[in-house]
């Protein structure tokens, strides 16, 4: 009898520029996935690279019946990748993860075993270990301000931007306004929460990278995600006296 999960998962990787990272990261999520799982699927999502890396995606994914490359003909930024990668997947679940491979694909079939009862399972960091100050200090900022405007619905979440994974039949009904790098997932479980879907967290290793750049915390970024997180308080705060008791959807 096969040891492998039942469960179906959907890996997302959102790509940008990272053609020396690229090879070596998908062989370890075949390896990984292939070990763990009977039916997955890799989604590639080149976010306008500009280092030459289409002709590696083209290359992979003709090695593999599981894996599926999108592109973006210009960067549009991982927040819109990730949105792309998830309306497109077809599995039962739904798992984001970067290039470097943060969420070590060998420990997703356990972590999948946390989600017989939730419906959106918000993976949070143990250790921030690799971290520049500036991102520290970025990160902290980020919590203080989700934490409020969103007091009730992040309540007992402390981590709402490392990776998370969704059951596949919910993520239409919680796809953010945001497009922003920094509050696109935020949106989507805050979304979930308002909406009584199951959602509860849990501590993973991170892994941190080891070579190349992140492309993350850059000021445009940070006042994009600011953007997003004011616009839909205030969407909420507007909306407010026509959902108190649920006639309409205070998060549409």
């Amino acid at each position: 009898m096969s040891d492998k999960s039942k469960k179906s998962v959907s890996l997302i990787l959102p790509v940008y520029n990272e053609k020396t990272l690229l090879a070596p990261a998908v062989e370890r999520c075949i390896s990984a996935l292939s070990a763990d799982f009977e039916d997955y699927e890799i989604i590639l999502v080149d976010d306008g690279s500009t280092d030459g890396i289409t002709d590696l995606l083209t290359s992979l994914e003709t090695r593999s019946q599981h894996l599926k490359v999108m592109y973006n003909v210009v960067n549009l930024n991982v927040g819109i990748a990730v949105q792309r990668g998830m309306m497109s997947a077809r599995c039962e679940y739904i798992v984001h993860n970067a290039v470097d491979l943060p969420l070590a694909p060998e420990e997703l079939a356990k972590i999948l075993e946390e989600m017989d009862d939730c419906d959106l399972l918000v993976l949070e960091r143990s250790t921030y270990a690799g971290y520049m100050k500036w991102r520290v200090v970025t990160s902290v900022i980020n919590r203080l301000l989700l934490k409020l405007f969103f007091s009730s619905a992040v309540r007992g979440i402390v981590d709402l931007n490392f990776t998370q994974i969704y059951r596949k039949e919910i993520v239409p009904k919680i796809l953010p306004l945001a497009k922003s790098p920094a509050f696109t997932t935020p949106e989507m479980i805050i979304r979930a929460k308002f909406l009584k879907f199951r959602v509860k967290s849990a501590l993973v290793d991170y892994k941190p990278r080891l070579s190349g750049k992140g492309a993350f915390g850059k000021p445009h970024d940070i006042m994009w995600s600011m953007y997003d997180m004011f616009r839909f308080r205030m969407k909420l705060w507007r909306n407010r006296s026509r959902t108190l008791y649920g006639k309409n959807n205070p998060t549409k």
